[in-house]
């Protein structure tokens, strides 16, 4: 590529808490994310994998209605697309070519849009006119994108970065600029700590480049939980993180990156050379847009390199399923959760869980009316927002009951009485042997004996 001196570029990396299948609810939240990041002065926008649909839209995404109405939504973002000056977008949506369904990245600038998927290999993809795009025919397949004043881009999507032939580290021995990375993580313990210190920075530290990395938030109706961390890096360092375990239904982190520092690393890198001569070159697709800006202020300064924010893992244990909870408290329109409080441990530790959620919802929603931020959607449950004390957040929300019968004891009930008052939940107590009463004479009725546990031989229990 050709020295260029003026090389600075404002990056932004999207979270977004998505639901499967919502998909003017996604749009609009793509929409927003786009709009802020623009706002910023951002020239690329990067948001999540399947980021339209929906990633946890499971069998449906196979269905014909997902991608018809993928490619409206589509349709409206790059329509409104036009309104942001030099600003490219990328989101993520399925695409059906010769009949197979692809999981693709779709790029779009100004009411145009490039699409690719396979590696080294770029064809013509021809669009339905139904669709209404100004297009006829675009790239599809596995290319890198070289803007007007020469930024290179290339391409994951989430997989890609754990396999061992990662695709970003081909690109970085041929030169590229800027990866970006779409992804669908979900969190397990102590894994986006593994994700962003040995895959994330490990790799731009040995290849050198830009790594722009978008992930999902909450649960969009599968039992697993995307914890967010979006993240820009450059050369093996952190320059931007999106919070783990935030609740807000967007959020967008941006920097001030100077492409340049990418060219100095990179010639120090000695053994790169010989490396990257035996690879293949990549394919282009020229895009008629400018990222970097050669008439900013040289005086402001860049982005400086973070501190990872990572959490141990009893502090993802007490923040990762209580936010579980809210996103799914929310999701189904319930009022609350009931639960059966006996006193002991596995009942006590999903009440504590249920009071931690109410902790992060109140901090939160006070936070941001402090900054003075715009109310969020996750501050609101059935349509009012939530109170910013938790004591009254836990009491509306929990309700517990001690169900005692003959065989409890006082320790239990007094165990379930004091955790309940300290979390300050709704709390009952009643008597369950009459029911219990009443479905043995009802199973004696039916079946002539009453089940009960033995005391002789195994073989002899029913």
């Amino acid at each position: 590529m050709s020295l260029t001196f003026h090389r600075r570029i404002r990056l932004a990396v999207a979270t977004l808490n998505n639901w499967a299948l919502d998909f003017q609810g996604n749009y609009e939240r793509i929409k927003k994310t786009c709009e802020e990041a623009y706002k910023a002065g951002a020239t690329l926008r990067v948001g999540p994998e399947l980021e339209i649909p929906g990633y946890g839209c499971a069998d449906h995404y196979f269905e014909l209605d997902t991608e018809l109405h993928s490619w409206e939504i589509l349709h409206r973002l790059v329509h409104d697309s036009k309104k942001w000056k030099n600003l490219l977008v990328v989101t993520g949506m399925p695409v059906r070519r010769d009949g197979l369904l692809f999981n693709c990245c779709v790029a779009f600038a100004e009411g145009w849009f490039v699409r690719w998927n396979r590696r080294g290999v770029t064809e013509r993809f021809e669009i339905l006119p139904s669709f209404g795009f100004d297009e006829p025919e675009v790239p599809f397949g596995d290319g890198v994108l070289r803007t007007a004043d020469n930024v290179t881009i290339g391409f994951e999507i989430c997989e890609e970065l754990w396999t061992a032939n990662s695709s970003h580290v081909h690109m970085g021995l041929r030169g590229v600029d800027i990866i970006v990375n779409s992804s669908g993580s979900h969190h397990i313990l102590g894994k986006s700590c593994y994700r962003l210190n040995q895959l994330i920075l490990g790799s731009t530290g040995k290849v050198g480049g830009v790594y722009l990395f978008a992930n999902h938030r909450g649960c969009d109706g599968d039992r697993v939980y995307y914890d967010g961390m979006s993240s820009i890096s450059q050369n093996g360092k952190l320059y931007a993180q999106v919070n783990q375990f935030d609740i807000e239904d967007t959020c967008i982190a941006t920097s001030l990156i100077d492409l340049n520092r990418n060219l100095t690393y990179r010639s120090r890198l000695a053994s790169m050379r010989n490396e990257a001569a035996a690879l293949p070159y990549l394919q282009t697709v020229k895009v008629p847009l400018t990222l970097t800006d050669s008439k900013a202020n040289p005086a402001e300064p860049l982005t400086e390199p973070i501190v990872t924010r990572q959490k141990t893992p009893i502090e993802e244990l007490c923040e990762g399923p209580p936010a579980w909870l809210w996103h799914y408290l929310r999701r189904s329109k319930a009022s609350g959760f009931f639960l059966p409080l006996s006193g002991g441990s596995d009942s006590s530790a999903v009440a504590v869980m249920v009071r931690l959620m109410c902790e992060k919802v109140c901090s939160a929603a006070k936070l941001r009316r402090e900054s003075g931020g715009d109310d969020d959607p996750a501050y609101f449950l059935n349509g009012k927002r939530v109170s910013e004390d938790p004591d009254v957040l836990c009491r509306q929300v929990l309700h517990t009951c001690y169900m005692a019968s003959e065989h409890s004891s006082q320790e239990t009930r007094k165990s379930a009485d004091g955790l309940a008052k300290a979390i300050n939940s709704s709390h009952t107590s009643l008597l369950i042997d009459t029911a219990v009463s009443a479905m043995l004479g009802i199973f004696k009725l039916a079946y002539n004996f009453i089940p009960s546990f033995s005391v002789r031989q195994v073989s002899d229990r029913r």
